[in-house]
This record gives structure tokens, sequence and C-alpha cells, in this order.
């Protein structure tokens, strides 16, 4: 798939949550409010973006949020995107806070690179 400059897109970036345990000016706005659960794509209707995309030439995934660590079956989903084939790349972004805990998760689910989302050192910023 290429863009309007004719440049090659092989990724998509998934988001699997809006929901973050810090509050960062840098992706939440003043007035924000989280989607309901009952309407946030469900793993299965993922897996069918996902599968559409795979025959469009997309071949690298990069999962998001919000916080993707805070999403409950996360790892199956990352796990099971890794086996699917065509499938080159699955990468992860996380703000890091839960990654000591939850890094034994990615490594068995098969992940291939963790971005760690680092915007400030300063507390007052995450208020």
């Amino acid at each position: 798939m290429y863009d309007q400059y004719n440049r090659k897109i092989d990724y998509l970036r998934i988001s699997l949550t809006d929901r973050c345990n810090l509050h960062c000016r840098y992706c939440r706005p003043e007035v924000s409010e989280h989607v309901p659960h009952n309407e946030i794509l469900r793993y299965e209707e993922l897996w069918r973006i996902c599968r559409a995309a795979l025959q469009l030439g997309i071949l690298k995934f990069k999962i998001t949020g919000g916080e993707p660590l805070l999403r409950k079956g996360y790892s199956d989903f990352i796990a099971g995107l890794k086996q699917t084939e065509g499938v080159e790349q699955v990468t992860l972004t996380t703000n890091g806070t839960l990654l000591a805990q939850q890094l034994p998760a990615l490594i068995a689910a098969g992940v291939d690179s963790i971005n760690v989302s680092l915007d400030t050192l300063d507390a007052a910023y995450y208020t």
C-alpha cells in the first residue's frame, strides 16, 4: 500500500485502549471521556482488521493505547498476531510503569521490540 506521496506503508498502529494510568498533557486533552468498554473493538474485531491489513500489504503492527498493558488479554492478542502468517513484526509502545511486572508476558508473546514513551521526568506534567 502506498500513500499519496508514493511512500510504502507496511505498518498499522492498533490502539488497544484509550485508558491510561498516567495523565500526561502530551496525550490527554483537558476534557476527555473514556470510550465505554462495550464500545471499544473486541479482540475478534481487531483480528478481522489485521487480516484485512495483511491482504493490503501491511507486515508490521504497532500496539499502542492509551496504555496497552492495562487491557486484559493484551499478551494473548500479541502472541496470536505474532503467529499469524505474513506478520513480520509486532512492537509495543508503553509508558513503562507496568513493564517490570508485564515483561515476562511480553517476552512469552514474542513481541519484537518495546518503545517506552517517556514524555517528562517532571511529576507536575502528570497532573
